[in-house]
């Protein structure tokens, strides 16, 4: 056998490979990795998931929310955001390293719901004085809702004007054998489809009032109503075209056309299916000059559609628009109520105002 002594191996000061500066008990997969690249893709995920958040809860503020499906994501608004939020909390709560990533897109959540909450908050009502006039409006689904329903809500509330958009003669013939002493109208011909038209009954408390249809560059009809309760008010009667990909492009535009009573320098009051909420920034351009029946009494954030979710994640696209004269005489809303009838698809609104 050799008694001669082995060389000392290399030591970890030796040159050599560079793995071999590695202690011996440093597992690989806890070997930092190079904080550059790192730092970089933290960075460009903060970024893509704030700029998701914010086209899908904020499309309103860049034009987005003219188009599908940044449209709906707009009438969600509310929703959406605290869903956001909720999920953004949970994860953060797992897993706290990825605040960097969450908590931009914690804070347009935030916006997104600040920007909501002032419409659940009523502002002040209308002066004392004047004369009342109850408004009852419900999309009534194709004519499907229950025209049995429809009266005796009319009746029980008090109702001076009921206002049923997707309504045809079908509807008002079933309206006028239940509310005798009414007057009913509808702006489209026997032949037409419900969904075509809208059925406006007048009590006997409404007085002599009277109807007529609008036509126009709207894929559905309108209706002017005036005289008698109404005296100097004008009401319209709409219904405007869905947010659905055949339909979006004249959307905005149907919105607008509504200038013609929210700009005017008479008072009006505008009733029915806008297919559209404040959030939705054509709402807001097309509405201008008028008040928000919902908005003002603090009700705008209940849904109206669809009616078979809780009201809390529906969207309130069915409104009562006021517009007062310059001197401010005419329409003021003065209460909001949400109601579910049967048959349709949509909550019914019914809205007290002062004249």
């Amino acid at each position: 056998m050799s008694t001669t002594a082995r060389p000392p191996s290399a030591g970890p000061d030796a040159a050599g490979p560079a793995w071999r500066s590695r202690p011996a008990d440093a597992p690989w997969h806890r070997l930092p990795r190079p904080s550059g690249r790192r730092s970089r893709r933290r960075l460009l995920g903060a970024v893509v998931a704030t700029a998701l958040a914010v086209v899908v809860l904020l499309p309103d503020e860049f034009g987005l929310d003219r188009v599908l499906p940044f449209a709906v994501f707009a009438a969600l608004r509310l929703p959406l955001a605290v869903g956001t939020w909720v999920l953004g909390v949970g994860l953060l709560a797992l897993r706290p390293r990825w605040w960097p990533l969450l908590a931009p897109v914690l804070a347009v959540a935030v916006l997104a719901v600040a920007l909501v909450v002032p419409r659940a908050i009523p502002s002040t009502g209308p002066p004392p004085g004047g004369t009342e006039l109850t408004v009852l409006e419900l999309n009534s689904f194709e004519g499907h809702a229950d025209p049995r329903a429809i009266a005796a809500t009319a009746l029980r509330a008090g109702a001076d004007l009921v206002v049923l958009p997707e309504a045809g003669d079908r509807m008002r013939r079933s309206l006028a054998g239940l509310l005798p002493g009414w007057r009913t109208w509808t702006n489209v011909p026997p032949s037409a489809a419900e969904v075509r038209g809208i059925v406006v009954a007048g009590s006997p408390r409404a007085g002599d009032v009277s109807a007529r249809r609008l036509d126009g560059d709207t894929r559905y009809p309108w209706a002017e109503v005036s005289g008698g309760i109404l005296g100097p008010t004008r009401l319209v009667a709409v219904h405007l075209v869905s947010v659905v990909p055949q339909w979006i492009g004249y959307w905005p535009g149907e919105l607008e056309m509504l200038q013609r009573w929210c700009a005017a320098p008479g008072p009006a009051v505008v009733v029915g299916d806008l297919n559209a909420s404040p959030d939705h920034s054509a709402f807001r351009a097309g509405t201008a000059g008028c008040t928000d029946a919902g908005t003002a009494t603090g009700g705008s954030l209940i849904g109206t559609w669809n009616s078979g979710v809780p009201r809390w994640l529906g969207t309130q696209i069915d409104h009562v628009l006021t517009r007062t004269a310059p001197d401010g005489s005419g329409p003021r809303p003065r209460s909001l109520e949400v109601l579910d009838l049967p048959g349709s698809d949509h909550r019914g609104l019914l809205v007290r105002l002062r004249l």
